[in-house]
């Protein structure tokens, strides 16, 4: 795992099961603000899904909230 994907995995874990839109999350890991492209995101979190998930097509974890973003989701106890 790449110190950015650990950063990002951890922004996602303290937040979990919060949805964290793109943007978001984009500002936090990156420390900028761009209305525009997000895809660095998409590609960070696709990376993170083949080193955690056991099925990337059906993610445990992370999942995408479609038109906003991403949520870490944890079982509640």
């Amino acid at each position: 795992m790449t110190p950015k994907e650990f950063e990002l995995l951890l922004y996602m874990a303290k937040r979990a099961n919060r949805i964290l839109s793109r943007e978001q999350l984009l500002n936090a890991i990156w420390n900028f603000d761009y209305a525009g492209e997000t895809r660095i995101v998409d590609v960070h979190i696709s990376h993170l899904r083949e080193k955690i998930e056991q099925d990337t097509k059906n993610p445990q974890y992370i999942r995408t909230v479609r038109g906003f973003g991403y949520k870490f989701e944890v079982a509640k106890t």
